[in-house]
């Protein structure tokens, strides 16, 4: 189904490029609340499934600072310790101060949210494969390289733009 019969616009979409960053935003929200509806089961938000999985997989001794998870959260990052705090009242991390640095607190995930990450993760992991089972290997890889480059393009500074005076003289 076309996008814009999907979204039951009156029009067709006029521009490709419309068409495409459009359909990421709705198929982004979309995935986020599948992720939502999955994880709800659990008991967890997608924000604790980030935490959660990055100190399972993206750390080497099991812990990080919340300074570190705030940057490699994929999802709003913008209040880091109400989340942490919310997560170790309900069991399922600790903080402890860093012997290196007694201002900074390590997070790490307690046994009882080791197990919870364990059976979300199983869920998780089974939704998404059948999100994405019409993709071939190809497909998929053809995707990542696309939105790499826009997550690229996003990245780059914008070409200062000139004031009018300073403009190119157009030719004739």
């Amino acid at each position: 189904m076309a996008l814009s019969d999907e979204l039951g616009f009156l029009r067709p979409i006029d521009t490709r490029v419309h068409e495409a960053v459009l359909s990421i935003f709705v198929t982004a929200s979309l995935l986020g609340k599948e992720a939502d509806r999955v994880l709800q089961r659990f008991g967890l938000t997608q924000a604790q499934f980030d935490i959660l999985m990055l100190l399972r997989y993206q750390t080497a001794d099991g812990s990080a600072d919340q300074t570190t998870l705030g940057k490699m959260l994929v999802v709003n990052r913008s209040n880091v310790t109400g989340l942490v705090d919310r997560m170790e009242r309900d069991g399922l991390v600790t903080r402890a101060g860093d012997p290196a640095d007694r201002r900074v607190k390590r997070v790490r995930t307690t046994p009882a949210g080791a197990r919870i990450l364990e059976r979300a993760e199983q869920a998780y992991a089974a939704r998404t494969r059948e999100v994405v089972t019409g993709l071939t290997p190809a497909n998929l890889a053809a995707l990542c390289r696309s939105l790499e480059a826009v997550r690229t393009a996003l990245r780059e500074e914008p070409a200062p733009r000139r004031p009018a005076s300073l403009a190119p003289p157009r030719s004739a």
